[in-house]
């Protein structure tokens, strides 16, 4: 560099056509010392081998049950008695809870009283014109007025029978109560969810699969489960449904359902444990593979030989997230670079 710089004070006391001409000269030193100087990176290997490889999709998901059902009531009203507590097993038309009747029992005896006049009204006006041999226009009109005003007041008696089914809640499912969240007392409406039912005949795992991945999904697939509160600990399983449509998570992403029918049962029954799944789409055995980090444009790889590098084409078969299957261009033993982007350019 200082020779550079001796070589600038000349320069600077040259005429002017000399001086860009010297300073072309100090560039040209200046970048042949940099790369010059530049270490090259030296390659690495790895031996070409045979070992399994699979293909997998992977997805988060909570544990269930085979069948559940969030109880609520379709009226509103004061919750006047609750049967069960959370862990209690329950039996499919159980009795869950129910809610105060008092003005129930009112809305019914005014609506059977209101039907109990518009019948009197229809006999009346019947037993007017029981003798009548023709009917008139108007007749017509007020019996028909009559009879129409006694249907609706039959049919609020039925609204109001109905609200008294409506008053209790009854499980749909055998199963156990997983969660109760109100106390009797308490008003609630339609959207409150008095209760959680979940039938663990059978445990599952749900999990969320991106739709784009989805088709490459069917019943009966290998899976394996890891869930948070087991730690690293493997869980088998097979996909037992898919779902036949999609859903939208929070963060705006559209999956499709898929629910893995768990090999090991003696899972506790805790429904909504986090977990991850990966659904094996596809598999081999004791085929030749090579990272994926070796392959250059997704088909070429450098191997080495007595000579040196040579570049050599290859065919892929099964790929994983880290690995591909060679089915042709290499043999067992082969050692080729495992870095690629560092290989001389007079050799790629």
């Amino acid at each position: 560099m200082k020779a550079l710089g001796a070589i600038s004070n000349k320069i600077k006391k040259l005429p002017g056509k000399y001086k860009i001409i010297g300073l072309i000269i100090i560039a040209v030193l200046g970048l042949f010392i940099f790369f010059g100087n530049k270490k090259t990176v030296p390659l690495q290997f790895i031996t070409v081998k045979k070992q399994n490889i699979r293909q997998e999709i992977s997805g988060s998901g909570t544990l269930s049950g085979t069948n559940s059902a969030s109880l609520h009531f379709k009226i509103s009203g004061k919750l006047t008695y609750l049967k069960v507590s959370a862990g209690d097993k329950v039996a499919k038309g159980q009795v869950i809870g129910g809610l105060d009747t008092q003005d129930l029992e009112i809305a019914l005896r005014q609506a059977q009283n209101t039907l109990r006049d518009k019948r009197a009204i229809v006999d009346r006006i019947r037993d007017d014109t029981k003798d009548n041999t023709s009917e008139t226009y108007t007749q017509r009109q007020t019996r028909t007025t009559a009879e129409v005003a006694q249907d609706n007041a039959y049919d609020s008696v039925l609204a109001a029978q109905r609200a008294f089914q409506d008053s209790v809640i009854i499980s749909p499912i055998a199963g156990v109560v997983t969660k109760v969240d109100f106390l009797p007392g308490q008003n609630v409406s339609p959207a409150d969810i008095i209760a959680q039912v979940v039938d663990f005949s059978a445990i599952v795992f749900s999990g969320e699969v991106d739709e784009a991945d989805i088709a490459k999904v069917s019943v009966g697939q290998s899976a394996e489960i890891t869930l948070n509160a087991y730690g690293n600990r493997v869980f088998q399983g097979k996909v037992s449904e898919i779902f036949q449509e999609t859903e939208i998570t929070s963060n705006g992403a559209t999956v499709v359902i898929v629910k893995i029918l768990l090999d090991d049962q003696t899972v506790k029954n805790i429904a909504g444990l986090n977990g991850q799944v990966n659904i094996i789409t596809s598999e081999k055995n004791n085929v030749l593979t090579v990272p994926l980090d070796t392959l250059q444009n997704g088909n070429t790889v450098f191997v080495k030989t007595v000579l040196g590098l040579k570049k050599q084409k290859i065919e892929v078969g099964l790929e994983s997230d880290t690995e591909a299957e060679i089915t042709d261009g290499l043999k067992e033993g082969d050692q080729i670079v495992t870095n690629p982007a560092d290989v001389p350019n007079n050799l790629k």
